[in-house]
């Protein structure tokens, strides 16, 4: 056995003797080519194949930033849908059926090659969502996911990419981790930049108002 391998199964044993073990994951990076036997789709669509993924999550904004690489660059698959699931505090094993018990969320968010994104049916805010070759990210403000009983920090996530032209199990190309969830960690989270240039816009016309209103007020 391997030494990545045996970490990996350590990994995994610990996320599932205890969520908040979770800590242990920070960031995880998946193997290449592990697309899902149960994957309709071909070894082709390296655009659903994760390699890496990360969460971090700034406090002070309220923001969390996600990440993911997949091992080839998005686009080759026309329905495709990168899926997180986040765990926030009453996290249930959704895929316990099909013999992915140990991933485990209350909520998930949707990520689309187009660049558009939503959770539930709350649609994200152009710019939420950027591509760049083989990585999706997003950066979401924390308010559209609220607590169910963790701290932010301490929520878990897991990444499945799918092919929607399948339907139920057969749509997912992969999970990661495998079988388990990672948690976040802090960091330094920059607004969009549309919200950024929103910001800057309603800036420039209270100043522009209170302009007006001192001039009034000296004529």
């Amino acid at each position: 056995m391997t030494r990545q391998l045996t970490t990996r199964l350590l990994c995994t044993a610990a996320l599932a003797a205890s969520p908040l073990a979770s800590h242990a994951l920070s960031s995880i990076t998946d193997p290449i080519g592990d697309l899902l036997p149960t994957f309709g789709g071909t070894a082709a669509q390296t655009d659903l194949d994760v390699v890496s993924a990360t969460v971090l999550y700034d406090a002070t904004a309220d923001l969390f930033k996600l990440t993911g690489t997949m091992a080839g660059s998005l686009g080759y698959t026309t329905n495709a849908l990168y899926v997180w699931g986040v765990n926030r505090g009453a996290g249930t094993a959704g895929f316990a059926a099909n013999g992915i018990d140990g991933v485990r969320f209350d909520r998930v968010i949707l990520l689309r090659p187009d660049g558009t994104g939503a959770i539930g049916a709350t649609a994200l805010p152009a710019g939420a969502v950027t591509i760049s070759g083989n990585t999706i990210s997003a950066v979401i403000s924390g308010a559209l996911l609220p607590s169910t009983g963790f701290g932010k920090l301490d929520y878990t996530w897991n990444l499945w990419p799918r092919d929607t032209t399948f339907a139920g199990f057969a749509a997912i190309a992969d999970f990661a981790p495998d079988n388990s969830n990672f948690t976040g960690t802090p960091g330094v989270v920059p607004e969009p930049a549309s919200l950024a240039l929103l910001g800057a816009g309603l800036g420039v016309v209270a100043w522009r108002a209170a302009r007006r209103t001192a001039q009034a007020r000296q004529s």
